[in-house]
């Protein structure tokens, strides 16, 4: 097998995990944001998981790898990709909507097949590291305030660099490199000088074939450890760190078929930071899959669990792609094989270090390498995908919808009969629905999905009227003085949530001159032969047309003089005006 092609096979780790969620790498930051993702936040409902269709963006020939930063200064992801045929970076900025701007390309050495993002001179601007399997070097090359880049400088490592990363190794504040060589079997550690020069390198002999290295703290003493996988070992190497950045003697772990990457994440919730293993099954004798190795407090390992993916994986990337606290995995999925299809699986996973099934989603030809990061600040993790035969990225925004938070419950009303209350709900998620339920008051009694119009009790009886059933604010008109429970259903793709109960209370009300008249709430306030306002203007019309007088409003003993033969008289109005206050 000949350099290139052996290389072609061994896409790197251009980032470790915490480099792909945010702008500057350092070990310790990694392990603390693993530790959040999967420890701060409570596990909440599942969404859906959704992207949108497949968005590419041309770079050079045949990009392998692929890192995220903020280069430009706009506060806006862009990307850096490495190209191995072409032998030059992409510089790709972002645009505030996801999308991204053509790319700018620079020079780099031969065949570079990693890239990873770091300040190494402490400007505050984000530089480059890349490791270039054909020439034996990492070039370095510092930002600039607008974007561009300064002239590479570069610096010998092993033979066959494949995979570079960054971290604090000996906690100086600047950051370091260690740089996995696949053809001597080792990894190399360059020491950060102040200036964004680096110290002679200092070789650490791993597994057989290493392909890619990861940084993190494994036995929680505070100082950054490597894991390293081995592809020809089908193994795991893993290095403690010392105080003096220097590395101890390596342990191997067990992982699955020809292991070509390596990402760091606290899957189970424990605090400690485990492996997720990306198995190409270069060999052709074992499986592609992804393996998961869990952490002990100590820094091994436990044995690994294997999860299939799509054909041939070549790279994993850790994110909360579903946003339940929980960290999932992505997987590029090459089909160097010829016997699948080129794709990402998303893994979900699970709170106590397990995964859902994968679930593939298209991508261009045979991706190689994973960033993530929020591309359109919509607060969902995306991911970009260097593909390889495709001399291009693939952006996949993530479309799955937003969980339902209810961030202001409805409120108790008291009122009158026949006065309009309204119920009202703030709530956010995509593509929220609303429904209002009416509860009469009691605990034991079951709830009713109120209807815009005449909503009746089950004696068939009408009890509201209602209009805004289905939206954020619904209002009522008590017509037969009940009152009860109100409380609002919202619900999208990712489930429902009830909101609180408020209670409509009926309280005693005097009548006021305007009720006794006919009006346009006639229909509201007495639909079905209650007495209401156009009641009593009959009542006066007959009253007035049996010739009776103003002081005849009384009952006294004139009845039989004024009403002998049941003709309206003064007592039926007493009574009437007594039913019409009780029921205004």
């Amino acid at each position: 097998m000949n350099t290139k092609d052996q290389n072609k096979t061994n896409t790197p780790k251009s980032t470790t995990f915490g480099s792909a969620l945010a702008l500057f790498t350092a070990s310790r930051w990694i392990a603390a944001f693993g530790l959040l993702l999967a420890t701060a936040m409570p596990a909440l409902a599942q969404c859906p998981l959704s992207f949108a269709s497949p968005a590419n963006y041309i770079t050079s020939l045949a990009p392998l790898s692929i890192a995220v930063g903020e280069f430009n200064g706009d506060g806006r992801p862009d990307l850096a990709v490495a190209n191995w045929s072409s032998n030059n970076v992409s510089i790709l900025f972002g645009n505030a909507s996801g999308t991204f701007q053509v790319a700018v390309n620079y020079d780099a050495g031969t065949n570079p097949q990693s890239i990873a993002v770091g300040d190494f001179n402490a400007d505050g601007r984000p530089d480059l590291a890349v490791a270039n399997a054909g020439s034996n070097n990492v070039y370095i090359l510092l930002g600039n305030a607008n974007g561009t880049f300064q002239p590479r400088v570069n610096y010998t490592v092993g033979s066959g660099p494949v995979s570079v990363a960054v971290g604090d190794f000996n906690a100086d504040s600047r950051p370091d490199l260690a740089v996995a060589n696949i053809f001597t079997n080792n990894v190399s550690i360059l020491l950060g000088n102040a200036n964004g020069t680096f110290q002679m390198l200092v070789n650490y002999t791993v597994g057989s074939a290493p392909a890619c290295v990861s940084v993190g703290e494994f036995n929680a003493d505070g100082r950054p450890d490597l894991a390293v996988v081995n592809r020809d070992g089908n193994n795991v190497s893993i290095l403690l760190g010392n105080a003096n950045g220097t590395f101890q003697t390596p342990v191997n772990y067990a992982a699955g078929s020809s292991p070509v990457w390596i990402a760091v994440g606290d899957f189970n919730a424990d605090g400690r930071l485990d492996l997720a293993v990306a198995n190409s099954n270069w060999s052709g004798t074992g499986s592609s899959s992804v393996s998961i190795l869990l952490s002990n407090a100590n820094g091994t390992f436990q044995l690994a669990v294997n999860y299939a993916a799509g054909t041939n994986p070549r790279s994993v990337a850790v994110g909360d792609f579903n946003v339940d606290g929980r960290p999932d995995l992505a997987v590029a999925n090459s089909n160097f094989s010829g016997t699948g299809s080129s794709s990402v699986s998303i893994l979900l996973g699970n709170a106590n270090g397990t995964f859902q099934v994968a679930v593939n989603y298209a991508s261009g030809n045979s991706p190689r390498s994973l960033a993530v990061r929020d591309f359109n600040a919509d607060g969902w993790p995306d991911l970009a995908v260097a593909n390889y035969n495709g001399n291009n990225v693939t952006v996949l925004l993530n479309t799955t919808p937003n969980l339902v938070v209810v961030s202001q419950q409805p409120a108790p009303v008291s009122t009158c009969r026949h006065v309009t209350a309204t119920f009202s709900i703030t709530a956010s998620g995509t593509t929220a629905a609303y429904q209002w339920q009416w509860q009469p008051a009691g605990p034991s009694t079951a709830w009713s999905a109120l209807v815009n119009g005449i909503n009746n009790n089950n004696q068939a009886t009408p009890t509201f009227n209602v209009s805004g059933a289905v939206t954020p604010t619904v209002n009522i008109t008590s017509i037969s003085g009940l009152g009860g429970n109100l409380r609002a259903i919202v619900t999208n793709a990712c489930g429902s949530v009830t909101s609180n109960e408020a209670t409509l209370t009926i309280i005693p009300c005097a009548c006021s001159l305007a009720d006794i008249a006919s009006d346009s709430l006639d229909t509201a306030r007495n639909p079905n032969g209650f007495i209401g306002p156009e009641d009593l203007d009959a009542f006066i019309a007959a009253f007035i047309a049996d010739n009776a007088a103003i002081a005849d409003v009384a009952t006294d003993s004139l009845d039989t003089t004024y009403n002998p033969n049941n003709s309206v008289g003064p007592e039926d109005l007493d009574a009437f005006i007594a039913s019409f206050i009780t029921g205004c």
